[in-house]
């Protein structure tokens, strides 16, 4: 009876410390000849690591520029961040960057540079293009199907990359650059995930900040 409520006593401790998040390896009957039964145990413990987090939620921001044909997309995810500003006909400019902790972000591109903040569900900021153009703009925060889209891939043995802007008002602006055909963008169907480029298909999907 003593033997098997010690062992029972044992499995009750090892119980407890598995349950607080403890690894335990026991040993089971000594053999000493003159304490016959006697139980002794040698107990390892380690912590299990935390479970990771949840992925960074992806946010998009998108609006029209005043006094200018352009329109400004941002998608952020945690502190990465990509941007686009597009007029839909000469003009297709992605830029990269961070968004910093208390709320500042700033996104460069070969073409442009972005200087904005956070200001709870809107992106207050200025983008300065190469042409000494200062275009300052005030982007809210857009839910899908509308905000950022970008097609990056190879078609006939040439880069091709593409950005569409979808906004709550129904407009829509985008740019393809592809070789000598760079131009407006075909129409995005929202939920299509594809569109038609010189005939053929190309995959577009949400642009990811963490993507490359």
């Amino acid at each position: 009876m003593r033997k098997a409520a010690s062992v029972l006593a044992l499995l009750a401790g090892v119980g407890a410390l598995l349950t607080a998040g403890s690894l335990v390896l026991a040993s089971t009957l000594s053999g000493d000849p003159e304490r016959p039964g006697r139980i002794t145990t040698t107990v390892i413990a380690s912590t299990f690591p935390p479970p990771p987090g949840p992925d960074p939620v992806r946010v998009a921001y998108a609006a029209r520029i005043r006094g200018s044909r352009a329109v400004v997309a941002m998608a952020v995810k945690g502190d990465d961040a990509i941007a686009y500003v597009c007029d839909g006909r000469r003009l297709g400019a992605w830029l990269r960057g961070r968004v910093y902790p208390e709320g500042l972000m700033r996104l460069q591109g070969a073409r442009a540079t972005l200087t904005g903040s956070v200001q709870g569900t809107t992106v207050l900021g200025a983008i300065d293009i190469a042409e000494d153009v200062l275009l300052a703009f005030e982007a809210p925060r857009v839910g899908p199907p509308y905000g950022l889209y970008r097609a990056k891939t190879r078609m006939r043995g040439a880069d091709l990359e593409g950005g569409w802007i979808l906004l709550p008002d129904g407009g829509q602006v985008g740019f393809v650059d592809y070789e000598t055909n760079s131009g407006p963008a075909p129409r995005l169907v929202p939920g299509s995930g594809s569109v038609t480029v010189a005939g053929e298909s190309i995959p577009v999907s949400p642009a990811d900040p963490s993507r490359p």
